[in-house]
């Protein structure tokens, strides 16, 4: 996994990411467009993108497995940080 904002995807930022793969783009929850404006941006670069609708906030309450620290039945929170 990733973190690249949407505002900072470029040609050069993602010069390492594979064309072949499959990109899925993803916010916190429903509520954000951030993974919208990734998802329209890395598909203008030439990347096939899948935006994750809903956001982690649903995968998490569908159920769905989480990797990190955070120990598990916490509740995942963002952190904005500084632009």
């Amino acid at each position: 996994m990733l973190n690249l904002p949407a505002r900072t995807l470029s040609a050069t930022t993602t010069a390492h990411l594979s064309k072949d793969d499959v990109i899925v783009t993803y916010c916190w929850s429903p509520g954000c467009n951030g993974s919208t404006k990734a998802a329209a941006r890395l598909s203008a670069l030439g990347f096939r993108v899948k935006e994750l609708i809903g956001g982690i906030e649903y995968w998490v309450k569908e159920g769905y497995a989480t990797e990190g620290t955070a120990p598990q039945g916490q509740p995942v929170y963002a952190e904005r940080l500084p632009r």
